[in-house]
């Protein structure tokens, strides 16, 4: 097993029952992001302040403002790659917009003290 077996994994209640989409955990000092179809493809992991600008760059389709991954689109796909580890997570229309929705709805908008490890 790895670290990111024990995270608490969730989905956007906008997916269809949370069978392919973006797949996102909170942890002490971030958030990190897998494709729930093909969780061994690799993880990207943001810290707080990375997280808040990747979930505006979600919102509003800005590229690159996060420091973390591009988000660029492949004819219906959307391609999220690290800019450190070469994760490549790719996800089909229907994956992506079921996380846009969730992020335009603030479903991981995590509160600051849930995820880190100290008040």
């Amino acid at each position: 097993m790895t670290t990111t077996d024990h995270l608490a994994w969730r989905t956007s209640t906008y997916s269809s029952d949370g069978e392919k989409c973006v797949e996102v955990a909170p942890t002490a000092d971030g958030v990190v992001i897998r494709h729930s179809k093909h969780p061994t493809a690799g993880t990207i992991h943001f810290p707080h302040p990375s997280w808040a600008a990747f979930l505006h760059d979600t919102r509003t389709g800005t590229p690159g403002t996060n420091g973390i991954a591009t988000l660029t689109t492949h004819g219906t796909d959307t391609l999220v790659r690290s800019l450190h580890t070469g994760v490549e997570l790719r996800f089909d229309a229907a994956e992506w917009s079921a996380f846009h929705a969730g992020a335009t709805a603030g479903e991981f908008s995590f509160p600051h003290h849930l995820t880190s490890a100290t008040p």
